[in-house]
């Protein structure tokens, strides 16, 4: 179209003037913004650039995770008001040349361009019709519904009518350019017929400069809304974490700091506090929190809102004086440390985010100051983590009774074995619990029966540090590790099983911080290799129907989904069963991990407890439930007690459904 604004003087030196004001705004506070974003402390995160340019393909254009159950429609519906936005935003500058320096942007005349600014306008209409309507009659406890949701909403209707209006005026008020081919959309409803006359020529004037006014008011207004995350998500999902979701960031140099995690809001990375400008507050990261979801005053949501909020209240003064007198992060609010500790570090929410959010560090890092730098850990936390300090294990069994499982067995040590090929993790669990010790021997009669070579380091095991680096006492976390490397280097460990998903996260995961970097499986990844390569012959044990429990630090936290159904597909009388749709990606948390298996649940329903009402709800027909890990097992027993349903449903782990079926 011909551009209303004639030549440059007067119609393009207004619109020069007027978009010098609007993105004058936009990158005068984006600045002041941008400027907060540096008091955060620094961090390196262009490790893998090849795959951080997948991600700006995949999750960012192509808007991965917004298309995930449960939310594929209004998935749909946010990805096409992006992908519109965008598209909008080239002819936007295309129309900026043209109304300031008379040119076009090369392809704007040709017909792929005007089919798709016409579709995208369309497609735009109705998704925010379709956001108007969930947001007035259909909201998510969730969401937070404010005013400038629907002030944003308004502003891209507004930008879409306009634009489909003085496409059709200025049809019918003959200002195609020569060469250029008609708006389609445009032209077949809005010609002649609804502009008659002269009137065409003043609907084409009039909406061609409401578009682009509200083009520039748009620009100028969103740095101060939570809309933000527009032009924030891209750095956002680029910057993401490329290590492995389950990997803790590590404290440097630990012996020589004086402050430990978030004492103040510097403390966050930058990166850290990018996520507080970027939260859509669409609340899926809070639909899925088992904490919240069973009366827990932790909303994953919040915890990234608070940030933000508290970076924009104490950014002007630290900008100012950068040792300005603040307040504890984990004190922003009073109820902030109950928030803190009803965390189980699942990664629900971290998985559910469309835009790439990591709460765990945060949670961690908070968590970090109030038990090392207050000591303010729960009572019960505190006992657990004086264990491990004493005992090796949060029980608090002796050390010299670790290996005591295996004696019967006749299972080596890697004193007595030390050519073994695999050092088999027994993990505290396995070896002080009663319960978990049946799961060990189910393990040590799998291997032999493939002639897999193994010990364990009996007395000379230690707990991995898990529980005490969830909890916050990273020193604590350092110590074990650095004893359990010691001792794999003394052995000359290079393989490792797992039985416990916890140690296996941490040393597949954590371990090659601090310089112990091992070839680590979790047994049901073994087993299934072993099922395989035929090592293992397995008879039937009678018809049975089991349902899957998804262990977190397996599934969201490290991806093992399959090989524990492959496991359990290939035992033969066993139906399998999923406890949808909480299953795979979406699975509830048993509600032990993040060191709460050590914690008292004294607010609201029991996680576990949750969980077998899922189990039961999903009436599936089993007769046990099966899971991979040893908390797990000890939740889900107490839970089918709980609730009188222990003759229905039993709780096994998968390792002891394999070695009841072994054959050879």
């Amino acid at each position: 179209m011909t551009a209303p604004t004639g030549a440059f003087f007067p119609g393009g030196a207004i619109l020069l003037a007027l978009t010098i004001l609007g993105f004058g705004a936009f990158f005068w506070r984006a600045w002041r913004l941008y400027r907060f974003l540096r008091l955060g402390r620094p961090e390196a995160r262009l490790d893998h650039p090849w795959l951080r340019l997948r991600d700006e393909l995949v999750i960012y254009l192509g808007q991965r995770k917004l298309l995930k159950r449960p939310y594929y429609a209004r998935g749909l519906a946010h990805a096409f008001i992006f992908w519109g936005f965008l598209v909008i935003t080239i002819g936007t500058v295309d129309l900026l040349a043209n109304g300031i320096a008379g040119f076009h942007l090369p392809g704007a005349g040709s017909a792929v361009f005007a089919w798709t600014i016409d579709i995208f306008a369309v497609l735009v209409l109705g998704s925010i019709a379709i956001a108007l309507i969930r947001r007035i009659f259909f909201a998510p406890p969730r969401m937070h519904v404010a005013l400038d949701g629907y002030v944003i909403l308004g502003l891209i209707a507004i930008l879409m009518i306009t634009l489909l209006v003085f496409e059709g005026a200025g049809l019918a008020a003959g200002n195609l350019e020569k060469g250029y081919t008609p708006p389609p959309l445009a032209g077949l409803f809005l010609r002649s017929s609804v502009f008659p006359g002269e009137s065409s020529a003043v609907v084409f004037y009039w909406a061609w400069w409401l578009h682009l006014v509200t083009v520039l008011a748009f620009a100028a207004y969103l740095p101060q809304s939570k809309h933000l995350h527009i032009v924030t998500t891209l750095p956002n999902v680029f910057f993401r974490k490329q290590t492995p979701r389950g990997a803790l960031g590590l404290i440097d140099d630990i012996e020589n700091k004086e402050t430990f995690g978030a004492a103040t809001i510097r403390d966050f990375s930058w990166k850290q506090l990018l996520d507080g400008y970027t939260c859509t507050e669409c609340g899926r990261c809070s639909d899925n929190c088992p904490a919240l979801a069973t009366g827990k005053p932790l909303d994953p949501q919040k915890i990234v809102l608070d940030v933000r909020d508290q970076l924009l209240a104490e950014g002007r003064a630290l900008l100012k004086d950068p040792k300005a007198a603040t307040k504890p992060p984990a004190h922003w609010v009073e109820s902030k440390p109950e928030e803190l500790w009803a965390c189980t570090t699942c990664a629900a929410c971290v998985e559910a985010c469309p835009v790439t959010i990591e709460h765990i560090d945060k949670i961690v890092d908070m968590r970090r100051h109030l038990t090392l730098m207050e000591g303010a850990a729960p009572p019960e936390a505190q006992r657990a983590m004086t264990n491990i300090e004493r005992s090796g294990n949060p029980w608090g069994e002796p050390r010299d009774t670790r290996g005591d499982w295996a004696k019967e067995l006749g299972v080596p040590t890697f004193a007595e074995n030390p050519d073994a090929e695999y050092l088999y993790f027994v993990g505290c669990a396995a070896s002080v619990d009663r319960r978990n010790q049946r799961v060990a021997r189910a393990l040590v009669a799998i291997l032999r029966a493939a002639n897999v070579s193994f010990a364990i380091l009996g007395t000379e095991e230690t707990c991995n540090g898990d529980p005490a680096r969830r909890i916050g006492n990273e020193y604590l976390w350092q110590l074990q590790a650095q004893q359990n490397i010691a001792t794999f280097s003394k052995y000359g460990v290079k393989k490792v099983i797992a039985s416990c998903p916890h140690c296996f996260n941490t040393i597949a995961n954590e371990y090659p911080q601090l310089g112990g970097s091992y070839e680590v499986l979790h047994a049901l990844q073994l087993v299934d290799r072993l099922l395989g390569e035929r090592k293992l012959r397995i008879g039937s044990d009678g018809q049975e129907i089991v349902a899957y429990h998804d262990p977190c630090y397996l599934g969201r936290h490290n991806r093992i989904y399959d090989q524990p159904r492959a496991v359990l597909d290939a035992l033969p009388g066993i139906q399998r069963a999923e406890i949808a749709p909480h299953h795979r990606e979406r699975g509830f948390c048993c509600g032990a991990g993040g060191g709460r298996m050590w914690m008292e649940e004294k607010v609201g329903e029991r996680v576990n407890h949750r969980r077998i009402d899922q189990l039961l709800a999903a009436k599936t027909g089993a007769t046990k439930v099966a899971s991979g890990c040893p908390f797990c097992l000890i939740m889900l027993e107490e839970g089918v007690g709980a609730k009188g349903v222990q003759e229905q449903v039993r709780p096994v782990d998968v390792l002891e459904l394999v070695a009841g079926r072994l054959q050879n």
